[in-house]
Order: C-alpha cells, then sequence, then structure tokens
C-alpha cells in the first residue's frame, strides 16, 4: 500500500503495517547477494530512515527502552552501509562542483581528485563485497529484528498517540534551525537536515488526511532537506581537502577549491534559510493543531461513509 497512512485501519495496524513492507523489502533486495548495486544499498539506507521516522511517530506510546531498542537496532544496520554510500556521494559532490564553477580548477586536477575518490569508493566496495559475510549479516539484522511495533492498541485511531511526536520533531527543527543560524557549522545544518528529513517522513505518513495540501508541504520539505544534503555534501568534501584525506598538492589549487565549495555553500543556504524559516514558522503547538484538526476531519468522513 505503500508509505502512507490508510484510513480504514487504526494507527497500530498502518504502523505494522508499513514496518512489515520496508523490511520485506530491504530483505528482497539483499536476496541476491550478487546483485547487489551501490543503488540497492541507497534505496535500504532510505528504509531504514523510514522505518526510525515510524517508531518515532509513535515514541510516546512505547517503553522507551523498547524504543531506543529498536532505533538503535536500525541505526546499526546503516552504519554498516554508510561507507559504501559517503564514498559514492563524494563523487557525486564534486561532479556537481565542477557542473557549477567549471574554471575553479583545472579539469586535470578535477580528474586527478575524481580518480582519487573513485579509488575510495573501490575501496570500500571491495571491503564490502568480497567479505560473503556482510549482506548476510545486513540481512541477518533485519530478520531478526521485529516486523510489530510492541505497544500499541490495537484499535486506536486517535491523533493524541501521534501528536506529542510531531510536536517533539517540529520543535527540535526550530531549535536546530535557530543554532544553524547562530553558527552556521556543518554539524548544525547536518542537525536540522535530520529533523528534516524525520519531518517530511511524518508528513508523507500523513498525507492523506488532505492530499493536495500535505503533499505540497511534503514536496517543500523533501527539498529543504534536499538543499541541507548537497550543503552538507559540499562540507564534507571540504573537510577532506583540508585534512589532505583527499591529497591536493598545490596549496593555491587547494586553497581556491576550498573557496569554491564554501561559495556554493553559500549560495545553497540562500535558498535553506528562506525556505526552512518559511516551513517551520509556526510555533509546535500550533503546527501539530492543524495537523489533528485535519486528522478529526479526516477520520469522520470515514465513519459518514459507514453510515451512508
Amino acid at each position: 500500500m505503500g508509505y502512507v497512512f490508510e484510513r480504514q485501519e487504526s494507527i497500530a495496524a498502518n504502523i505494522n503495517r508499513i514496518l512489515t513492507e520496508e523490511v520485506k523489502a530491504a530483505l528482497d533486495a539483499l536476496d541476491k547477494p550478487g546483485q547487489v548495486a551501490p543503488e540497492t544499498i541507497h534505496s535500504i539506507r532510505k528504509r531504514i530512515k523510514k522505518i526510525r521516522a515510524l517508531f518515532r511517530l509513535v515514541r510516546s506510546e512505547l517503553n522507551e527502552k523498547d524504543f531506543k531498542r529498536a532505533n538503535k537496532h536500525y541505526r546499526a544496520i546503516g552504519k554498516q552501509l554508510s561507507s559504501l554510500r559517503d564514498a559514492t556521494v563524494m563523487i557525486k559532490t564534486l561532479d556537481k562542483l565542477r557542473q557549477a564553477q567549471p574554471t575553479c580548477l583545472s579539469a586535470q586536477l578535477f580528474g586527478s581528485l575524481r580518480k582519487a575518490l573513485i579509488g575510495q569508493q573501490e575501496q570500500a566496495a571491495n571491503a564490502f563485497y568480497n567479505d560473503a559475510t556482510q549482506i548476510d549479516r545486513v540481512s541477518s539484522a533485519f530478520k531478526q529484528a521485529s516486523q510489530r511495533v510492541r505497544g500499541l492498541s490495537r484499535h486506536h485511531t486517535g491523533f493524541r498517540l501521534m501528536a506529542p511526536n510531531l510536536k517533539r520533531t517540529y520543535r527540535r527543527a526550530r531549535q536546530a534551525l535557530k543554532e544553524a543560524i547562530h553558527e552556521p557549522s556543518i554539524d548544525h545544518f547536518h542537525e536540522l537536515r535530520k529533523e528534516v528529513k524525520t519531518l517530511w517522513y511524518h508528513t508523507r505518513l500523513l498525507q492523506p488526511i488532505w492530499p493536495g495540501l500535505f503533499k505540497a508541504y511534503a514536496h517543500e520539505l523533501g527539498r529543504l532537506g534536499e538543499l541541507l544534503g548537497d550543503d552538507h555534501d559540499f562540507g564534507v568534501l571540504a573537510q577532506l581537502i583540508e585534512s589532505d584525506r583527499l591529497v591536493l598538492r598545490n596549496e593555491q589549487s587547494k586553497k581556491t577549491l576550498l573557496q569554491a565549495l564554501q561559495q556554493e555553500r553559500t549560495q545553497l543556504q540562500t535558498q535553506i534559510h528562506p525556505l526552512a524559516n518559511r516551513l517551520l514558522a509556526e510555533k509546535a503547538g500550533e503546527f501539530v493543531r492543524r495537523f489533528r484538526l485535519h486528522w478529526k476531519i479526516w477520520q469522520a468522513e470515514a465513519r459518514q461513509e459507514i453510515v451512508d
């Protein structure tokens, strides 16, 4: 049925159905080890993020130890896959820089840096794919995880199950934005990105309560997440160069490249700030009240359909 709530199902039924679908899709992708491509790894990492957001939406209803155990479990699976994905992202980030600022370095230097990044990607890929136990380990971790979220009432349809958790995520996003504006570090923007991503997933789950409005809202949250992702990737590439983990021997070329990366981050942040300010303009209580109101209308329509 997809990553959305269905009106005819209780909250518990929706949560458990979506969790089962995401785990099954990940296991299906891992079923043929010889065909697990980098794109497959990327899709599995996205499923992990979707699962963790699912747990966060009903966190207040769960035993806190159970929530932390599940969150830690899925986060650990993601970390097993992160080095392979990170190496690929850096190549794409360098390509984006070259497209945006083709004259900041010579074609030869761009080619040299790209070759070095490809070498790092191949090293990460070899470490992952040449170890026959790696994919089995990831697959086993998914199989070991429960495909039911324990602690949820089977029949409850009230928004109160989700309200404090949605409020918490939104409030954390507002706080992360304040910190990123006050001190625009890579870490602060990364924290903002994580909270925006979770809010994006929550909005996607609740989109059916008013498809036209919340689809547009989810689209803008997704766009903000992409801008924040690009900002983070340019920042990480700069860190690799500054620390000489990606060696550029000519100091002037190194300085020029770092300036180009900072220019791209500055340009991205001129888009990030107004979009984030609009999306996070409301206070957390007002934001949640709007979702609660439309949830109630959505549920009332379902009851009316039964009567009719």
